[in-house]
Parts: C-alpha cells; sequence; structure tokens
C-alpha cells in the first residue's frame, strides 16, 4: 500500500517537472521593441562606465534592457544570417545582434542606416568581453 503512494507520488512530480518544461520550451518569444528601456545611455559613456569599474557596470546592466545612441561604425550580417551593429567603436565598442524577427520584418529600416551616423539601439544587455554585447536588440532610430 505505501509503495502506491510513493509510486504516485514520483508519478506525479515527473507530470509537473514535465508540465513545467514544456511550458517554459514554449515560451514566446520577447518583442524588445514593445518593452520598457530600463536605462537610456550613450554608447561613450556606457563604455566608460563598464572600463572604469566592470564589476559595478555588470551588477547594473546585466539582463536589463538598455536604450543606446551612439555612432555606428558598422553592420555586418553573420554567417547564420543575423544582423550585427557595431556602436562607437570597432574593437571595444557595443556590438547589437539584432532580433532575427524583428529584422526579417524591418529589412528596408537595416539597408538604410549608415555609417558614421547616430542610431539608437533597444535591447538586452549580456555583459562585457572585449565589447559590449547586446543581443536581442532593435532599432529604435
Amino acid at each position: 500500500m505505501k509503495i502506491k503512494y510513493i509510486i504516485f507520488a514520483g508519478l506525479l512530480l515527473m507530470l509537473i517537472g514535465a508540465g513545467i518544461g514544456l511550458k517554459m520550451f514554449f515560451k514566446p518569444h520577447a518583442d524588445i521593441s514593445k518593452l520598457k528601456a530600463e536605462f537610456k545611455v550613450e554608447a561613450s559613456a556606457l563604455i566608460v562606465e563598464f572600463e572604469q569599474d566592470e564589476n559595478a557596470a555588470t551588477a547594473k546592466y546585466s539582463e536589463k534592457i538598455l536604450e543606446i545612441s551612439g555612432n555606428l561604425v558598422s553592420k555586418n550580417k553573420l554567417p547564420n544570417g543575423t544582423d550585427l551593429l557595431v556602436l562607437h567603436d570597432e574593437m571595444q565598442g557595443i556590438s547589437c545582434q539584432l532580433d532575427s524577427i524583428w529584422a526579417a520584418n524591418n529589412q528596408t529600416t537595416i539597408e538604410a542606416l549608415e555609417t558614421g551616423k547616430t542610431v539608437i539601439v533597444k535591447g538586452i544587455c549580456k555583459g562585457y568581453l572585449m565589447e559590449i554585447k547586446v543581443s536581442p536588440a532593435v532599432i529604435v532610430k
């Protein structure tokens, strides 16, 4: 009799775990363009903040939605087809990997971008490793 309860409890826990796993797996894609930015920063100021105290800046900005304005120095397509924008400096700048769904619907906006011009990008800060990584991101202006 006791074994039946143990088996039943085990099966119930496995079903609950499977349900939670499936819910997380099929979670809808977050639309960055509709989310509110937690910080609005200038690209150069953000880079200086990370260079001065990387740990404090990581704690402040990591996994937060940022709206970053700065000079576009390059735009590239990665081998997997993802659009990549680099702000401020090619070597130690801000690397913004555009959201693939947003980019597919806004190719004319991406193609109209000119290097040397100011651009505003909104995305999730992933941290600092030779450059600041922002992914996924969308172009605000």
